[in-house]
């Protein structure tokens, strides 16, 4: 598992409309499906776990792509700590 592959997959995303449509699904009602996300990545080439998906979203980071910047404009905000619960609300 890597974290790597994790920064790998989302850089994917970030590049790719039709994997942002898939990874969207995972968003909802202000929870991130953490292993759905993984299981994507590895359909895509990039072996990661939950946690590690969990670690690449919670980094600050400097800039938002603007697919990042519309899940957060959307209710969904990015997750500011570490968490092992693959399926959890934001903010709780």
């Amino acid at each position: 598992m890597s974290i790597q592959a994790a920064q790998d997959f989302r850089q994917q995303t970030n590049a790719s409309p039709a994997l942002q449509a898939e990874v969207a699904r995972h968003f909802n009602n202000g929870s991130i499906d953490y292993a759905a996300l993984a299981e994507l990545g590895r359909k895509h080439g990039h072996d990661f776990s939950a946690e590690d998906a969990v670690a690449v979203l919670s980094t600050p980071s400097d800039e938002l792509s603007d697919f990042e910047m519309e899940l957060v404009s959307g209710g969904i905000i990015m997750p500011s700590y570490m968490s092992t619960k693959h399926n959890r609300p934001m903010g709780g």
